[in-house]
């Protein structure tokens, strides 16, 4: 008998979370070079763009898309920050990166080893120093991303949570 995880797998509203949100689930592929991963399984509050997109989770295990209005005192502070791992519905369900090697949505020519704050772009964060944007703790990139706006695959997730404000 296999036992297999999908990261990628949804579900709509429609058909109802697969297993209960808020659950985690360690992984550990014998055949990549990514090392362990930890993902948590959410309901979205919005549709989810992509793969890499960056989302803030609130205490019901309900995801939106980071972003300045989602990441802002009052709002987003302390909350924890994971990566979707496919494109998900408004209302449904899937698997937020919360931890090990993965794809991070960036903007154009974020930094390798700085701070990676909030954006207005939804989903994506950069190196901006910018005040009044929030600094997302936990969260690095190991390869600079180029010229334009990317889904860097060089990211490292350490439980990320939105931080201070610049």
């Amino acid at each position: 008998m296999t036992i297999g995880f999908d990261r990628t797998g949804v579900r709509t509203s429609a058909e109802g979370p697969e297993v209960s949100i808020g659950t985690r689930f360690v992984f550990d592929s014998p055949t990549t070079a990514t090392g362990q991963q930890e993902y948590m399984y959410v309901e979205t509050g919005e549709a989810v763009t992509a793969e890499g997109y960056l989302c803030v989770v609130d205490s019901a295990f309900v995801a939106e898309m980071a972003d300045t209005t989602s990441t802002a005192p009052g709002a987003g502070v302390g909350r924890p920050v994971g990566a979707a791992q496919a494109a998900i519905a408004s209302g449904g369900y899937g698997w937020l990166q919360i931890y090990g090697k993965g794809p991070i949505r960036t903007l154009a020519s974020a930094a390798k080893g700085t701070a990676l704050t909030s954006s207005a772009t939804p989903g994506a964060v950069d190196d901006a120093t910018t005040a009044g944007l929030e600094v997302i703790d936990g969260l690095s990139l190991g390869t600079a991303t180029g010229g334009g706006a990317a889904t860097n695959t060089d990211g490292f997730f350490n439980y990320p949570v939105v931080g201070r404000t610049l």
